[in-house]
């Protein structure tokens, strides 16, 4: 499950705390087809050092998938992305909203 949940007064506001419960250890999928997995989950981007754990524990791909809200979203999201991929040397898979 998400470890840092999104409680934030910005861009209209969100808790995410009223309706999920956050997660208390890093998710690792060992020995798939492209190599160990750590599963993230959106706002969990901004916390390098979950990263570097799931590094640590021997994961070659990092997933996390995604709805940044609009204007953090364009401001911040490939910056976080090349930044964990950068810091980890792991492949970063990302997968965010689309749309208009």
């Amino acid at each position: 499950r998400k470890i840092h949940l999104f409680d934030v007064d910005y861009d209209g506001g969100y808790k995410e705390s009223d309706s999920t419960v956050r997660g208390d250890r890093l998710v690792v999928v060992p020995n798939t087809p492209i190599g160990t997995l750590g599963v993230t989950t959106c706002y969990d981007i901004r916390f390098p050092h979950m990263y570097s754990a799931l590094r640590d524990r021997g994961c070659d791909v990092l997933l996390a998938p995604s709805a940044f809200m609009p204007t953090t979203g364009l401001a911040h999201w490939h910056v976080l992305m090349r930044a964990r991929a950068i810091e980890t040397q792991c492949y970063f898979v990302a997968a965010a909203q689309a749309g208009k």
